[in-house]
């Protein structure tokens, strides 16, 4: 597979629920983990506030997805 890395826009947003939903489907055990609400899924497109989302595409279809946290006490640059 032949992967495109770039950032998850807006349109993309019901590929990246639908893979949070195969994801957390295939937790052996979920007990640890608390779903995303609503406002959570909305500001993964907030980039003013928020980092951005990147994913992995094959063709057009969103396989993999990632954000880089960056807190301003350590002044990251990218």
């Amino acid at each position: 597979m032949n992967f495109v890395y770039k950032k998850i826009e807006k349109q993309d947003k019901e590929q990246l629920l639908k893979l949070i939903d195969i994801v957390l489907g295939s937790l052996e055990n979920t007990e640890y983990f608390i779903p995303y609400e609503p406002w959570e899924i909305e500001s993964m497109f907030d980039e003013k506030n928020y980092a951005p989302l990147y994913g992995a595409y094959d063709k057009d279809k969103l396989v993999r997805n990632g954000a880089i946290i960056c807190f301003a006490r350590y002044a990251c640059r990218l």
